[in-house]
């Protein structure tokens, strides 16, 4: 392959050419005349101000339609137009020359980082460590030239002492066992530990939350069943008086002492707290109210 050349556009010959107009005339009448328009003049007249606006603009399209009709035929007069597009179809094969060298050396540029790939999987798979896979904490800027082994490895031992030392924060937390097994998955997931603390503040408001609710839910509870056996107690009363008078009219009948207060036998299940079951039975032993164990 021959030593490569500098590829340079050089100016072989230049002719000097005067392009001539009436611009330093029209520079300076324009200047004189646009003082007649400055907005003072109209004394809020907007009818002749509008009118005069659209004289300028029309006054801009004129001036700017001329310049780029007499800068065509000096492009035209000089050749630039030609000697721009031959310029550009240069440019344009260099890219393509270009272009196609860029393929072999991606190709070698992708070879190496493949090489370089395989020898940051050796080390991580030596540092038995499986927590996370080595896609969780990679970093694309370890494949590049200029980011030396050394510096990958020693990338990699911090980012895993890292992810040791956030369990470990999680575990000194005073957190329990079944929010760990939560919490843990989910700091390995996004390898935060502040949202792994934020997440842990979720948890035990969701636990107050739950728990205020069951409490309220069994308390709710406990004032039906209160309020069902009340409503039933005040039926059997009630019951009891109006079957009252026919009781006692057939103990007179019978020439018997009518009872004011009868002995009657329940059969009855109760659920309550031990203690609570406790103190009931005392009451009932205190009272002369006799029961039967089943």
């Amino acid at each position: 392959m021959s030593e490569t050349k500098e590829i340079a556009l050089v100016e072989v010959e230049s002719t000097t050419g005067k392009l001539v107009t009436n611009i330093d005339d029209l520079e300076k009448f324009v200047a004189e005349k646009l003082v007649e328009y400055t907005p003072e003049n109209y004394k809020g007249d907007a009818d002749a101000a509008k009118k005069d606006r659209a004289t300028l603009n029309t006054s801009k399209k004129t001036v700017s339609a001329k310049r780029l009709e007499i800068i065509k035929r000096a492009f035209e007069r000089f050749g630039i137009d030609s000697f721009e597009s031959r310029c550009k179809k240069v440019e344009k094969d260099i890219d393509a020359a270009a272009l196609a060298l860029d393929a072999i050396v991606k190709t070698r540029e992708e070879e190496e980082k493949a090489v370089k790939m395989s020898q940051i999987r050796e080390f991580w798979a030596v540092q038995n460590f499986d927590l996370v896979p080595l896609e969780k904490v990679f970093d694309q800027r370890w494949l590049k030239k200029t980011v030396k082994n050394k510096e990958v490895f020693e990338e990699i031992e911090k980012k895993i002492a890292a992810i040791y030392a956030g369990i470990k924060t999680l575990e000194t937390l005073g957190i329990d066992d079944e929010a760990l097994a939560i919490l843990k998955p989910f700091y390995l997931e996004s390898l935060d530990i502040g949202r792994a603390a934020e997440q842990w503040q979720k948890i035990k408001q969701n636990r107050e939350r739950l728990a205020r609710e069951e409490a309220e839910r069994a308390a709710r509870e406990e004032a039906k069943a209160k309020r069902e056996a009340q409503e039933e107690l005040a039926r059997e009363e009630i019951a009891a008086q109006k079957n009252a008078p026919a009781e006692s009219l057939a103990a007179q009948a019978a020439g018997e002492k009518v009872n004011e207060d009868p002995v009657d036998t329940f059969t009855l299940t109760f659920t309550a707290p031990r203690s609570k079951l406790f103190a009931l039975k005392q009451y009932m032993i205190d009272n002369g109210i006799k029961y039967e164990k089943m």
